[in-house]
């Protein structure tokens, strides 16, 4: 009992750990599925999925394809190819784009693999897809700016310009009115002035100085600032100059190209508005990210990174990643193969890797790795990512070991939804049964039943249940192949943390062996009391018969003397006729006449002989009984098997003598047999008894039939062979003769427990075989071998 309500709470510890699980998976932004391999269908997509797609957890489930019928046709192929690889198994790392709902196109990453059980099979893929439109977006945003920028530096004129050292303008483009509305004429009419009262306060200072320093220490004037334009607007300049000439006046002067890059500042604003997005998205995932350049530096490392490792403030700021992998290698469990498999990808630039890794405090961690590459193919670096599923391998452990417990249990477990739709069954239930998984997933219970309980019964069952209460009981069922069988079972209902029903729980124990055993003890406890009391007759009928036995014996021996001396009586009156008066010779003839003296003499002789044969076969079905009726030890002993059967033919004479005769056809020469006797004589006396009623069914009073016992040598068997002439056993009923409690004689004529109870003898207690040939209306023939050497056969069971 303890036992069982151990299970109970491991199972209701599992299904704690799955309800956790799924309002986890409520909480985060990412989608996770799952999928039943060998079912090829979705069993769950977790709430996030209608989000990123806009359409509803159950009909992506009920579709099985989740991404394939959103995935935009240019990508679909790929989507169909990857759905295969899941489907048969195998890791997938995909990016598409889908169709929302709203009509949107949206970008979704999708990694999946498969989920291997600790014998190595692999029943189960497991996935996350997340949302990368924004990241997508950002990165197109960045590679179009970049481009842009490009075609502008590459085809825009820059205005050309030349002044002295007073910042009087010398030579302005023609196009500089393109840029900030004035004409190089307007600018020409300003002269220094231009500059000084356009230029943005905020970049006058920092223009005049390096204006400054281009003309009196020759450096390179290279600044960008604002400057206000005709229409009132900020432009911002690019501004490149050199000091190139002194005229003769002693004047210097500076060429200069400039350009309009108030687009590309634009553009910049809204790179590190995006950038300063996108980091906060990193650093707010539950991953720790590193990203690494080809040259060993860091270019991106989250907080995450930092608190899965607890990297010290001192190394967080280090770019160089070396100093920060020696500190991490110090926190490895196993150190030389964390190194190998960096060292391997970074000499492999291109390729993936996932693997988990295991730190020295417990930890456990999923490490993904894969590089950095642009779709030009040009490689930036290399980013690893950590994820912590300690947590998560605690719970596979325990629903695993839980699992195994369940499956190895020689009990038969199932679980079914509050409808009573079956959930879950184990390993012993499809032993027991011969139903599979999928054969009975979805299914009710009742695909079980057998008819033999009323519908009464089975109301009470899931009244009981469904008020919350445990019912124990004992039910009927019928498996897959139509056999019957009786079990125990305990059905309990699951409840989650509002203690709300959600499922039921059935612990159930095939006992229809118990019942059987339980049967043929009650039969053998009958078969005891009748024998001890058979025995106890034989006992007490021998004393008065051996006393009948030996008073006709003195009988037979006096009757001879008295025969003779009355012969000589009747010769001697012959002789003395003459002697004796004639009244007394009359007188003897009528008493000799009324005495019937000749009969008396004739037929005594014979009387006495039927008497002691009589009195004989007493003697012998008295011994019979004593030697059927003895009880068996606790070993088995050697049998002469002609000797039992003969013994078992004549207890059993009253039920055949009527209606048949009984031939014994024994091989003299069969070695004696190692068996328990008493058992092997209730069998014989069964299939003997079975066969005179078969013979009499047919004969119905009009003759007799005939029962043939034979014994044979069949190689390590001694066979015994009971044939009889009686009606054969009917097609319909030949597969289902040796079931416990299967009989086709009325009610209160048979126990159903005879052949039951011969193939329980012959077969498991004495690894035999029993087997019968029949034929309707002709007779049947049942034969028994049993082993000579029981050890022997015991090893090769």
């Amino acid at each position: 009992m303890g036992q069982m309500l151990n299970m109970e709470a491991r199972l209701l510890a599992m299904y704690n750990v799955e309800e956790c699980l799924r309002e986890i998976s409520k909480t985060v932004d990412h989608v996770f599925f799952l999928v039943d391999l060998p079912a090829s269908k979705y069993v769950y997509v977790s709430p996030a999925y209608e989000q990123l797609t806009g359409r509803s957890c159950r009909e992506a489930c009920s579709k099985n394809s989740l991404w394939v019928e959103l995935v935009i046709p240019e990508e679909r192929a790929k989507a169909e190819s990857d759905l295969r690889d899941l489907l048969a198994g195998r890791e997938i790392r995909s990016t598409y784009r889908i169709h929302h709902a709203d009509g949107s196109l949206r970008w979704i990453k999708i990694n999946a693999n498969p989920i291997v059980t600790s014998e190595g099979a692999i029943r189960m893929s497991a996935g996350v897809a997340e949302d990368v439109t924004n990241c997508q977006e950002l990165q197109r945003n960045i590679l179009r700016e970049t481009e842009r920028l490009r075609r502008i530096l590459t085809n825009m004129p820059d205005i050309s310009w030349t002044c002295d050292q007073n910042g009087r303008p010398v030579y302005v483009s023609p196009n500089i009115e393109e840029i900030i509305g004035y004409s190089n004429q307007e600018i020409y009419a300003d002269g220094d002035a231009f500059l000084c009262e356009s230029i943005h306060p905020d970049d006058l200072v920092r223009v005049r100085r390096a204006f400054k320093a281009l003309f009196e220490s020759q450096a390179t004037f290279d600044e960008e600032f604002r400057v206000r334009s005709k229409s009132g607007q900020w432009v911002w300049i690019h501004d490149r100059a050199i000091r190139t000439h002194e005229e003769e006046d002693g004047t210097v002067y500076a060429d200069g190209m400039l350009c309009d890059i108030t687009r590309r500042k634009q553009a910049e604003i809204d790179l590190q508005s995006k950038t300063a997005l996108l980091e906060a998205q990193i650093n707010s995932t539950i991953d720790g990210i590193l990203v690494i350049d080809t040259k060993g530096q860091t270019l991106l490392q989250n907080e995450r990174l930092n608190e899965i490792f607890e990297i010290p403030p001192a190394l967080r700021e280090i770019s160089d990643d070396r100093e920060r992998l020696e500190y991490a290698v110090r926190l490895i469990k196993d150190p030389e193969s964390f190194l190998a498999k960096i060292e391997y990808l970074y000499s492999h630039p291109i390729e993936t890797s996932r693997d988990e890794i295991e730190l020295i405090n417990g930890k456990i961690l999923d490490r993904y790795s894969s590089p950095v590459i642009d779709k030009e193919g040009k490689h930036y670096g290399r980013i690893w990512t950590f994820h912590d599923i300690t947590e998560r391998k605690r719970n596979e452990d325990a629903v695993r070991q839980l699992s195994q417990a369940v499956e190895q249990s020689p009990v038969s477990v199932v679980i079914t939804d509050r409808s009573g739709q079956i959930k879950y069954v184990n390993r012993k239930f499809t032993e027991c049964t011969g139903y599979t998984l999928e054969e009975v997933f979805d299914e009710n219970p009742r695909i079980l039943n057998s008819g033999y309980l009323s519908r009464e019964f089975y109301a009470e069952l899931w009244r009981t249940i469904k008020e919350g209460g445990e019912w124990r009981g004992r039910l009927r069922n019928k498996k897959k192949n139509g056999d019957l069988y009786w079990e125990d079972a305990t059905i309990t209902p699951i409840l989650d943390h509002n203690k709300r029903i959600t499922h039921f729980l059935a612990i159930k124990e095939d006992v229809t062996e118990r019942i059987e055993i339980e049967a043929q003890l009650r039969q053998a406890q009958k078969l005891e009391a009748i024998g001890q009391l058979a025995a106890g007759i034989a006992h007490e009928i021998n004393t008065p018969t051996q006393f009948i036995t030996d008073n006709l014996q003195f009988i037979r021996e006096s009757w001879a003397t008295v025969s003779e001396l009355l012969e000589k009586y009747r010769s001697s009156i012959k002789e003395w006729e003459s002697v004796i008066s004639p009244s007394t010779i009359s007188s003897l003839a009528e008493v000799e006449t009324l005495a019937d003296l000749e009969f008396i003499a004739t037929e005594m002789p014979r009387a006495i002989e039927q008497g002691i044969d009589g009195t004989r076969r007493v003697a012998s079905i008295v011994r019979a009984m004593k030697e059927f009726s003895h009880p068996d030890s606790a070993d088995k002993v050697q049998v002469d098997l002609n000797k039992a059967i003969e013994s078992t033919v004549t207890v059993a004479r009253n039920e055949w003598k009527y209606v048949a005769d009984v031939v014994t056809e024994f091989d003299r020469e069969l070695p004696l047999v190692v068996c328990y006797p008493g058992e092997i004589n209730q069998v014989i006396l069964n299939l003997i008894i079975n066969a005179s009623h078969a013979i009499k069914d047919k004969v119905n009073g009009t003759g007799k039939g005939k029962v043939t016992i034979r014994t044979a040598m069949r190689g390590e068997f001694a066979e015994i062979a009971i044939s009889d002439t009686g009606t054969g056993i009917p097609d319909g009923i030949r597969t289902r003769i040796f079931e416990p409690f299967f009989t086709t004689k009325p009610v209160g004529k048979g126990t159903g427990q005879g052949l039951a109870l011969a193939h329980s003898v012959i077969v498991k207690k004495h690894l035999g075989k029993i087997w019968f040939e029949t034929q309707v209306g002709a007779g049947t023939t049942f034969f028994i071998n049993l082993p000579f050497n029981f050890e022997r056969a015991q090893e090769g069971k």
